[in-house]
């Protein structure tokens, strides 16, 4: 059975309402600030990541791979890396650097007791940053080692 005729017409009305605004938009107006802060360049961007998302999703659990749950590492990586190679590479380069101080030296000054409740969680985020950092570090450097 399809999605209802309402989720159907809602997402219809609301894609072609997507187009025509994105027809509409010059530079100036992408970098426009919204209340929350991000920009419509951001904002179209959160959108096009989110609906991604539900599609590697959806693909998955269509295709009988029921183990993928809705935040699924394996998914949110398929869904993003598309989006990552629209950025420029020198721009990528400069904010993993800029994230990855950031991140260590906020767990550098959270309280013991933050941590422990962070890692009590059923959800807990993995904290070694430098062992996820290091996986594709070993993999970027094999690469550029064969390289010309």
């Amino acid at each position: 059975m399809p999605v209802r005729p309402e989720i159907a017409e809602s997402n219809r009305s609301e894609r072609a309402r997507l187009a025509r605004l994105v027809r509409n938009l010059d530079e100036a107006r992408l970098r426009t600030r919204l209340s929350n802060g991000w920009t419509v360049a951001g904002a179209l961007g959160h959108l096009a990541f989110w609906d991604r998302q539900r599609l590697c999703l959806i693909r998955r659990w269509a295709a009988g791979d029921i183990r993928s749950g809705a935040y699924d590492s394996d998914v949110f990586n398929d869904a993003v890396q598309p989006l990552l190679e629209m950025i420029p590479p020198e721009r990528l380069a400069a904010a993993v650097l800029e994230i990855a101080e950031e991140l260590d030296s906020l767990l550098l000054e959270l309280p013991d007791e933050n941590i422990s409740t962070m890692l009590s969680r059923p959800d807990a985020p993995h904290l070694d940053r430098g062992e996820h950092r290091r996986h594709h570090l070993d993999s970027i450097e094999e690469a550029l080692a064969g390289a010309p």
